[in-house]
């Protein structure tokens, strides 16, 4: 448990520094109380990063299924793309509150709209399927192979 932990504690403090960040920049720029993507940045890693790395982390606990290759890949793809997804929305924020302020006279490139998008889209897509391999690691039965072993051995003299 200790690992899931150390990881949510990591996530805590991107996540508040996100927070620190998103209320100071967009004072600089003179964007306060104007939606923009950047404020979705401490949120995400705080319920992405934190929560649910503690519940995933309890219930592979409970279900003592933390071993498997699956679960470890899976859950290393998850955190990644916890990360990159997070830090993909402070980019698309940052573009925001530049886009938005009145000190500021700035227009996006579309080329940057469509890699940001592009890149944004790609982490989706690897935590959504490592959060469904990781159920399906929950899911699955254990190894066969270990079952064979342990009924070899129990009728054997040592």
């Amino acid at each position: 448990m200790k690992k899931y932990i150390k990881f949510a504690l990591v996530f805590l403090a991107i996540g508040i520094a996100c927070g620190v960040f998103y209320r100071e920049f967009s004072k600089a720029y003179g964007v306060v109380n104007v939606y923009t993507t950047l404020g979705l940045a401490h949120t995400h890693f705080l319920v992405l990063g934190v929560a649910f790395v503690l519940i995933i982390g309890l219930v592979t606990e409970k279900l003592g299924k933390c071993s498997g290759k699956l679960f470890k890949a899976a859950f290393v793809g998850y955190a990644c793309g916890t990360l990159g997804t997070g830090l993909m929305i402070v980019v698309r924020g940052v573009f925001d509150v530049l886009s938005k302020s009145p000190a500021v006279n700035y227009v996006t490139p579309s080329g940057a709209n469509g890699a940001i998008a592009g890149v944004s889209g790609i982490f989706h897509a690897v935590l959504g399927v490592s959060f469904i391999l990781i159920f399906v690691a929950w899911l699955l039965k254990p190894t066969a192979v270990a079952d064979k072993t342990e009924d070899k051995n129990d009728g054997e003299q040592v």
